[in-house]
């Protein structure tokens, strides 16, 4: 095999087989794959959906009261039953699994994200395949920032965490087309793709099934695992043996090579929590001091604060153009950057009356994009 420490996600729509609930013989092929992969010497950790779609067929027929249940209820009830069904199906090989449910939380605070990591070396060091999902129960739909948002993303949070070298994404599409397949008869499968840019994140759509992500969820997990040196490939599990010749290097689906080496793991993670409430915009000096440079960031080239964050968030930086220049974990709320932006570092303690230091993200803390 190419590659030995893999994620492979499962998507509803394959764990259904486009049906209203879990069928195992779908997932019975992709067990397969997953042991033998193991009996070939790799690891494997599986984030799997299907929580939802088996909890919704467990509670079908029970009327009012149940369509009134939320997302979290109703995957609470289905993840026994998930969980049950991969148990079942791993022990016909004599493998054994471990549930890992993770919230958003979980992986912004750095002392339970190093405990969720060590927790996962464990496992597969152990030789357990690790069976991981949201924890749908304690996400609040509310409060986005305590959600990962859908599973495509947690796999790839989850290939940081344990530094894989591929995350494979399997649904029910053979990959990325150059235009929607669903619509147009003639749209050509993109093999390979080396970088996921504005015309790249373009060509994502709407989801489709009874799953949450489309193919821009997936896009989006994609860029987080190749930027923190994940190779990516996103194919349909319903091809025989797709897991198996993704592992192998083999052509499939679309592939999405990472452009460096893996970061390492404080960068990784900086990488992986960058906050969804705000942004910061530089203007041209700094943004080329910290691509070419290597520069902090400064107050003086901060020229606009966008939404809110907090001290110690990952927070995207971007140029006058929009464009994505880094991500990192900044010494001042975006309250306190909107007062001291395009000031002198030495007029911090001066505007707001106490200083955490001269720099809005140093550059230990910062990782390019």
């Amino acid at each position: 095999m190419r590659y030995r420490r893999i994620v492979a996600k499962f998507g509803t729509s394959l764990l259904t087989a486009g049906s209203d609930r879990l069928d195992l013989e779908a997932m019975s092929r992709l067990v397969g794959q997953v042991v033998r992969l193991r009996q070939a010497g790799c690891q494997v950790a599986v984030v799997s959906s299907g929580a939802q779609a088996a909890g919704r067929h467990r509670l079908r027929g029970r009327g009012e009261t149940v369509r009134a249940l939320s997302r979290q209820a109703i995957a609470s009830v289905g993840q026994s039953h998930l969980m049950q069904s991969w148990d079942e199906l791993f022990d016909w090989h004599d493998t054994v699994v471990a549930q890992v449910l993770l919230t958003r939380r979980d992986l912004s605070d750095r002392l339970a994200y190093l405990n969720a990591r060590n927790t996962l070396r464990d496992l597969l060091d152990a030789g357990t395949v690790p069976i991981i999902n949201e924890n749908d129960a304690v996400a609040l739909d509310e409060v986005l920032a305590t959600r990962i948002g859908e599973n495509d993303s947690l796999s790839a949070y989850v290939a940081n965490l344990i530094d894989a070298d591929l995350l494979v994404i399997l649904t029910d599409v053979a990959g990325l087309y150059d235009s929607d397949p669903r619509t147009n008869p003639g749209a050509q499968l993109i093999r390979r793709v080396e970088r996921i840019d504005a015309r790249v994140e373009a060509l994502g759509g709407e989801a489709h099934g009874p799953g949450t992500g489309g193919m821009a969820t997936k896009l989006r997990a994609a860029h987080i695992a190749t930027q923190a040196g994940v190779d990516v490939v996103i194919c349909s599990g319903r091809e025989p043996e797709a897991l198996i010749a993704a592992a192998r290097g083999e052509t499939t689906g679309t592939y999405f090579p990472a452009p460096g080496d893996r970061l390492e793991s404080r960068k990784r993670w900086i990488l992986g929590n960058i906050t969804r409430g705000g942004w910061i915009t530089v203007d041209a000096g700094a943004a080329e001091a910290l691509r070419a440079r290597g520069r902090s960031l400064l107050p003086a080239g901060v020229a606009a604060v966008s939404g809110s964050f907090q001290r110690g968030d990952s927070v995207e930086v971007r140029d006058l153009e929009g464009n994505r220049v880094a991500a990192g974990l900044v010494n001042y709320s975006s309250e306190e950057l909107e007062r001291i932006r395009g000031v002198r570092s030495d007029r911090i303690a001066e505007v707001l009356g106490y200083s955490y230091g001269e720099e809005v993200v140093h550059r230990d803390n910062l990782v390019l994009l």
